[in-house]
């Protein structure tokens, strides 16, 4: 499905039931945080997480959708927008942190199945 596509589908699904603008912004904390909660319990309490991050995080792009309703925004503009930031910021990012995220990531990330991120 096309970024577009999503949204207009969200809207069609939502109309009438849109929250006011407040109120999109805080369901998509809301929702942002059930998927901080799902990492937390995969990274530290060892749970099986994919299914239910998955969902969470679907939660959380309909909550984004609706929050570029509610303000006008075109979420497809808006990630062509950020795929060219982001084009212009990764070989300083690669230059400044690259090295010491590598470090990080082979300190703090085992494998998911070790965390108890597998659900097999």
């Amino acid at each position: 499905m096309q970024i577009a596509d999503l949204q207009q589908r969200v809207l069609e699904l939502t109309r009438g039931i849109e929250h006011p603008r407040v109120g999109a912004a805080l369901a998509l904390a809301e929702e942002c945080g059930e998927v901080m909660r799902c990492v937390l319990d995969g990274e530290y309490y060892g749970k099986a997480i994919h299914e239910s991050l998955a969902d969470e995080v679907g939660d959380v792009l309909i909550a984004l959708v609706e929050l570029c309703d509610r303000y006008g925004i075109a979420l497809q503009d808006s990630a062509h927008l950020a795929v060219k930031k982001l084009e212009r910021k990764t070989p300083v990012w690669r230059e400044e942190l690259g090295e010491r995220l590598q470090m990080l990531r082979a300190r703090m990330d085992g494998p998911l199945e070790e965390s108890g991120q597998s659900e097999d």
